[in-house]
C-alpha cells in the first residue's frame, strides 16, 4: 500500500474549468469523488489540456502533475489535496 504524507488541508474543488487551481503549487494531488462521478481535468499554466480521466464515486485518485499545472472538474465537486509520497 501506498502511504502518502498530507501536504495541506483539503479543500472543496466544484466544477468548471473557471475553478481550476494549483493545489497550493502541488506535484502530488489526491481527489476524493463523494459525490458521484467527475472528470479532472489537468491543464498547464497556458490552460492547455494536458489529460483527464473519469473518477468513480467513492474512490480517491492520486493525480502526479507540474506545481504550476492546474486541475478542474466536470459532472460533479470532489475535494482535493496537497499530499506527498513516504517511504
Amino acid at each position: 500500500m501506498t502511504r502518502i504524507l498530507p501536504l495541506g488541508a483539503k479543500a472543496a474543488l466544484a466544477t468548471g474549468d473557471s475553478n481550476a487551481t494549483t493545489v497550493g503549487n502541488a506535484t502530488v494531488v489526491r481527489v476524493l469523488s463523494n459525490a458521484g462521478a467527475a472528470v479532472v481535468v489537468r491543464i498547464d499554466s497556458d490552460d492547455n489540456v494536458i489529460g483527464s480521466f473519469t473518477t468513480v464515486s467513492g474512490t480517491a485518485d492520486l493525480v502526479e502533475k507540474n506545481a504550476s499545472d492546474k486541475i478542474y472538474v466536470t459532472g460533479n465537486a470532489v475535494e482535493v489535496s496537497k499530499v506527498g509520497f513516504t517511504n
